[in-house]
């Protein structure tokens, strides 16, 4: 248990004693996670947030929008604020992303429609929870924040990354108008906002569950979508994505396909570009080859799918003279 922080230590063993600690992969916050192990009984995993807290984290409030929609996600069983610890429940290791990357046909598309129901499902039930919560006047995914995206994309990818010390006058306010237009939507809904095959994991009955729920927020119809089909961290055959998207807008009775797959396609260049932004972002940070791996997958998508609509085309010609679309050298 030496890895853990001492509170943490004294925590488990008032709760627990006997029971040993795990370190586990963390995510890009600066969270730490351990699995429980007590002498008998279920393991547990426990989030250490580094220090003592009061009152409710963002993972128990957005836990609780999640659990009322009936939405799943990982259950918390205990708080102990003053270790700056919670325990949930344990969802052991197998996530989308590997299930993803061992199988393929049939089973790859159930598990992605069932992730896609589950982003409808998100949208169209976890919406009016949002709205009776107090988080409903919080933060959301809206022009401002996407605005700081693409200056965040421009300081840690641009020139963090790829070390471009200038970029060309007219690339901040293209990005800029790409923020805006992201923004735009008939309507918000609850976005997980970090929806992808890492977040998503599979129960024994290979039921998808969500994890790292804390930002939720709302968002743009599009967002969880474009998240989960645009995903940095699997290879998904872009002949499904039409399927797939039909079948978002069947489960959610959006009946403008053409509007609506224009937002998708506008949010999801927005969604790929701040993701290069974290990636680069955590470059010299511990476990960064996880992230950056995504980075390849994504710069080939953008070349892809900016050219391939008028309103991004534009910035689709300032980054590629740029050299920002170039593969990493």
């Amino acid at each position: 248990m030496t890895a853990a922080r001492r509170e943490v230590r004294e925590y488990v063993e008032r709760s627990s004693p006997g029971a040993t600690l795990e370190p586990l992969a963390g995510d890009a916050s600066t969270r730490r996670f351990f699995r429980v192990r007590p002498r008998s009984g279920p393991t547990r995993v426990l989030m250490d947030y580094g220090r003592a807290f009061e009152g409710e984290t963002d993972d128990v409030v957005a836990g609780r929008i999640f659990a009322a929609a009936g939405l799943p996600v990982a259950r918390t069983f205990d708080v102990c604020g003053a270790a700056g610890c919670l325990l949930q429940e344990d969802l052991g290791d197998r996530t989308l992303e590997r299930e993803l990357r061992r199988g393929a046909g049939a089973d790859a598309w159930a598990l992605l429609a069932a992730a896609v129901r589950l982003a409808a499902a998100i949208a169209v039930r976890g919406s009016p929870e949002l709205a009776r919560s107090p988080r409903a006047n919080g933060p959301a995914l809206d022009a401002a924040r996407f605005r700081f995206e693409m200056d965040y994309y421009l300081e840690h990818y641009a020139r963090g990354l790829r070390g471009h010390t200038s970029v060309p006058a007219e690339l901040r306010p293209r990005l800029h108008e790409l923020a805006e237009r992201a923004a735009e939507s008939p309507r918000r809904v609850l976005c997980h906002r970090d929806f992808h095959s890492r977040n998503l994991l599979l129960r024994d009955d290979r039921a998808l569950v969500m994890v790292d729920v804390q930002d939720a927020r709302w968002g743009p119809d599009s967002y969880d979508l474009a998240s989960l089909l645009y995903d940095a961290y699997s290879d998904l055959d872009e002949a499904s994505i039409g399927p797939l998207l039909a079948l978002y807008l069947e489960e959610t009775g959006e009946r403008s396909r053409d509007a609506f797959a224009l937002r998708f396609d506008i949010v999801a260049c927005q969604r790929m570009l701040k993701a290069l932004g974290t990636f680069g972002s955590l470059r010299s940070s511990a476990g960064a080859a996880r992230y950056l791996e995504g980075v390849p997958r994504t710069l080939a998508r953008l070349r892809r799918l900016l050219p391939s609509r008028e309103e991004t085309r534009p910035l689709f010609a300032l980054l590629a003279d740029a050299g920002l679309l170039d593969p990493l050298g």
